[in-house]
């Protein structure tokens, strides 16, 4: 029997709908609990959780992202006191990225609000189809990161 691909579903992933989709309840539980930040914001918070005192090229490369778009977020960051950038000990040009402590407090209340949601998201999911749908997406992100 043929597998019958759904090219409008493949689309939708490759378009971003279905990453829009998925962030509209993420905001709006932001804007329920008074939050203003952007998932973008998040993931940098995120990556400074686990390995703080980075540097901005080092945050380019977890969050997948270029240098001007990280320090936009960077920027915006830090004028909300969620991170501070301090100079490098051995290379005054270099600037390393910290959470402060308002920053970890936004944090631990977002990362509340994204654990209930994703776990309503996978709800009547079970395993076996969770770990096929993450080995697809990674075969279609390696592919098309061949294409030129």
């Amino acid at each position: 029997m043929e597998a019958v691909v759904e090219y409008e579903t493949v689309l939708n992933i490759l378009s971003g709908r279905v990453g829009d989709k998925i962030k509209r309840p993420f905001y709006k539980a932001f804007a329920r609990e008074c939050i203003a930040i952007s998932s973008e914001q998040y993931a940098i918070l995120a990556c400074l959780v686990k390995q703080n005192m980075v540097t901005q090229q080092t945050l380019c490369g977890l969050t997948k992202k270029d240098k001007p778009n990280v320090t936009r977020l960077l920027d915006r960051l830090e004028n909300k006191s969620l991170v501070q950038r301090i100079a490098d000990a051995e290379d005054k040009r270099k600037k390393r990225i910290c959470i402060t402590e308002q920053g970890m407090l936004v944090y631990e209340k977002v990362n509340h609000i994204v654990s209930d949601m994703v776990s309503h998201a996978m709800k009547n999911i079970d395993e076996g189809q969770l770990v096929v749908f993450q080995d697809v997406l990674r075969h279609m992100m390696h592919n098309l990161s061949m294409v030129v």
